[in-house]
């Protein structure tokens, strides 16, 4: 695709777990011929485990400082495009420098698409029950779609956002994205 305007600042999608934020990117990259990073990867690297065993072992205060300092990193040294984990945005601080820093998308979801993405990936701590094991759906429902409320004001501060449609290709939604990010950048 010929993007025919020059996009000079990172790209961050934002966006609650399973909302296709990494799948997007990636291809958002490729057809920008920009980098690619997946903020999880750099947590895993900073950290030298799974996120899972992060959490396990240091609990989710200790993940997020990693996450934030990570982050921050990224903001500064990165020039791509980045998949933000489901509460990377923390705080009315970290969004607003994130934003300073680069063009902040929202990849909007429904609940119902990301418990069927989701549901099955025991590499997502707050799937699991105390035991360990995966909650049911409803009951993963209900406290999914808490924790998406509690986000979604953060979420909605993005300078765009993406609208996924069940079914809908990942090609096709960065088609839209990328008009989206043209008229954007083209705006006054």
């Amino acid at each position: 695709m010929d993007i025919d305007v020059e996009i000079s600042e990172v790209i961050f999608l934002c966006g609650f777990m399973g909302a296709g934020k990494t799948t997007i990117g990636q291809k958002l990259a490729e057809e920008l011929g920009r980098p690619f990073l997946d903020l999880d990867d750099r947590i895993v690297e900073k950290a030298g485990k799974p996120i899972p065993d992060i959490f396990e072992t240091s609990g989710e205060g200790r993940f997020r400082a990693i996450e934030r300092s990570a982050l921050l990193e990224v903001a500064q040294q990165f020039e791509g495009v980045v998949a933000l984990g489901g509460g990377s945005l923390q705080n009315q601080h970290l969004l607003d420098h994130l934003k300073g820093n680069g063009l902040l998308i929202f990849i909007e979801a429904p609940i119902p698409v990301i418990i069927d993405r989701i549901s099955h990936d025991a590499n997502r701590p707050l799937l699991l029950d105390d035991g360990g094991e995966p909650k049911d759906r409803d009951t993963l429902e209900k406290e999914l779609k808490v924790l998406y409320q509690d986000r979604l004001p953060l979420y909605e501060q993005a300078m765009i956002t993406l609208k996924i449609k069940a079914g809908e290709s990942a090609d096709k939604q960065v088609k839209t994205l990328i008009n989206k990010i043209r008229n954007h950048v083209a705006s006054p």
